[in-house]
């Protein structure tokens, strides 16, 4: 039995006459009735009353109709999915972030692809940049928003977002009264940050705080850390509580302005990226959907990323 048995059956079922039914299909009358009586054998059941003057659904011909144009619905609608498939228009992607970096440009890129592919269900996951390494390899997540570097040549990185290092201090820190912050001024300051530098599972990446480190030791010391914490926004409570300073991605400044002084780092242009991570093995029409998503919002806001945010 094939599809197009059902399809003949319901063209009869429909007209309730050969000559018009086979004349819908495009084919000859005589082969329309031989396929109609092949489906009836091998169905063991008569499907039409036939008379010289009228063709009539058996009971049994009402019930299989009904079954019929189900399973061509069914059939037409699989065949529409396995299409709107293969162009990454259904499906389910996986996106590992961390928290850090769910700002402006990941937003936008989020909401863009909801608007564009409404039929792919997304699944964000908050994952720290080594467990999303981790993940990309066992397939658990598709791709990921990370901080760099990283060493993993598997991975494709690309640069979604550059930023400004910000100088984070309690308010009413002494240094707060100060638009810019020297670097040195931070010698001899506690310190809120993870320890031993990169070695946490931090959710600023592996190679973030090796960034801020080298800055410090330009600066002529290495940070006295006294409060260790591995999310961006715990690092933001305790320098909030008065625990310590740290060095953060200006996309966090906008945490607790009213408890923490975000001031720009003085004499310093360097910049701290967040790139979106995959692997380059991957096939996936509904990954290259989003990748091209990401580099159409990330075109219009690198350059403005590029320029130094002002400290708040």
């Amino acid at each position: 039995m094939e599809l197009r048995h059902f399809r003949y059956f319901v063209a009869v079922a429909e007209t309730l006459h050969f000559s018009r039914a086979a004349e819908t299909l495009g084919i000859a009358q005589p082969p329309l009735s031989q396929q109609i009586k092949k489906l009836e054998d091998e169905l063991g059941v008569q499907l039409f009353h036939r008379s010289h003057h009228k063709v009539e659904l058996t009971e049994s011909g009402v019930i299989f109709l009904e079954q019929a144009r189900r399973t061509l619905r069914m059939a037409e609608q699989a065949v529409d999915d396995a299409r709107r498939a293969a162009e990454g228009r259904v499906g389910r992607l996986t996106i590992g972030m961390i928290s850090s970096a769910y700002e402006d440009v990941i937003a936008a890129v989020i909401l863009s692809f909801r608007v564009q592919f409404p039929n792919i269900e997304l699944v964000l996951q908050e994952i720290t940049t080594p467990q999303q390494i981790k993940l990309l390899h066992t397939g658990e997540i598709q791709v990921g928003f990370i901080r760099p570097p990283i060493h993993d040549p598997a991975i494709a990185l690309e640069v979604v977002k550059r930023e400004p290092l910000l100088v984070a201090l309690p308010m009413g820190h002494p240094l707060a009264r100060r638009k810019q912050v020297p670097i040195t001024a931070l010698a001899s300051e506690p310190w809120v940050t993870t320890e031993p530098w990169g070695t946490l599972p931090s959710d600023l990446g592996m190679g973030f705080y090796s960034q801020v480190l080298s800055v410090c030791r330009e600066g002529g010391f290495t940070p006295n850390v006294s409060q260790v914490a591995s999310h961006m926004h715990t690092i933001i409570n305790l320098v909030a509580a008065g625990l310590g300073v740290t060095l953060v991605p200006a996309s966090a400044s906008n945490l607790h302005r009213n408890r923490v002084a975000y001031r720009k780092l003085a004499n310093q242009t360097r910049l701290v990226e967040v790139s979106v991570a995959y692997l380059n093995s991957a096939q996936s029409p509904v990954l290259e959907n989003f990748l091209k998503t990401v580099r159409d919002v990330t075109r219009k806001t690198l350059q403005k990323d590029a320029r130094p945010a002002a400290g708040r």
